[in-house]
């Protein structure tokens, strides 16, 4: 199960401190966190990692893009509740997402709010937890020259957050990243459900978290005029989004495919999702949290049976 983390941060937090807690047991090699994006709509993932928490399951690898990867520090962090402080307190605020941010900033999401002052000021993110939990955690993030994903290790999380905040940044609402020499956008462009790297990377069996209700089908992009408009100088990476509906689709058919033959566990919303990727109504993003947990719950006595 968990135990407290020793050493934590008090100071100058505006809610209450969430302590990290420590992972003592691991789940096998071989089992792997693959973790889909989705914007707001990740927080049904983070009901999820409450549900694991609670059950002291921790992966010997996770890989997430964008908001899977943003919602899974808490995860790895070992702090229970965090991401649903984060919805209640902080989602609403037109810091967090709002038309305001894309006059000022370019970024309908204020990822300076996000990023930094939030884990800084206002909601403690426990880094000591979050360096010692020894899982191998893998972000990507499209990289806009080849219009391939670029790979970063758990080592690349420093403060500000850079390469989960290049994963997180949409294309058209969001501006490009540079980081390690490359230029980076939402690493759910290219890979939306990064199964494929997971199994690349070795790993036997996958716990995959989707933010799609079973049945969904990814459809073209619509604004492909706008898209070739502000991102010419990058071919490849317009190229990638043209093609996003068909990567999304090849990978969810994998995935499904792969849980029919008992090769991984699929974890998804059961009931009917409409809301999109910004969605700021709080009492809906807490109910998909909770629907998350719910799940999570189900998820914990099938990956038990299989270790």
């Amino acid at each position: 199960m968990l135990q407290s983390s020793a050493n934590f941060h008090m100071s100058h937090y505006t809610e209450p401190i969430i302590k990290g807690k420590k992972y003592e047991t691991m789940l096998p090699a071989g089992f792997a966190l693959v973790l889909e994006g989705g914007g707001t709509r990740g927080f049904f993932s983070a009901g999820v990692f409450d549900a694991f928490m609670d059950a002291g399951i921790m992966f010997p690898y996770i890989i997430g893009v964008s908001a899977g990867a943003a919602n899974a520090l808490s995860y790895i962090s070992g702090q229970r509740g965090r991401n649903r402080v984060l919805v209640e307190k902080f989602v609403g605020r037109p810091q967090y997402l709002g038309y305001r941010n894309l006059v000022m900033h370019r970024s309908l999401f204020g990822y300076d709010y996000l990023f930094k002052t939030v884990p800084e000021r206002l909601l403690f993110w426990d880094r000591e937890v979050f360096d010692e939990t020894d899982t191998r955690f893998v972000i990507g993030a499209v990289d806009c020259a080849t219009g391939e994903t670029a790979w970063f290790e758990k080592h690349n999380v420093q403060p500000g957050f850079d390469v989960v905040r290049a994963s997180c940044s949409i294309p058209i609402v969001s501006p490009m990243m540079k980081y390690k020499g490359k230029i980076l956008m939402d690493g759910g462009v290219s890979s939306p459900i990064p199964i494929e790297k997971s199994i690349e990377d070795g790993n036997s069996f996958h716990i995959i978290v989707l933010t799609r209700n079973e049945g969904y089908e990814e459809a073209p992009l619509k604004h492909m005029g706008i898209t070739r408009l502000l991102y010419g100088k990058y071919p490849r990476l317009v190229e990638t989004m043209r093609r996003h509906h068909e990567i999304y689709n090849r990978q969810l058919r994998l995935c499904e495919q792969m849980a029919a033959s008992g090769g991984a566990l699929i974890v998804r919303p059961q009931n009917p999702l409409t809301m999109e990727s910004t969605e700021r109504d709080i009492p809906a993003l807490l109910r998909l949290h909770d629907e998350g947990y719910d799940e999570g719950v189900r998820a914990v006595n099938r990956i038990k049976e299989n270790c």
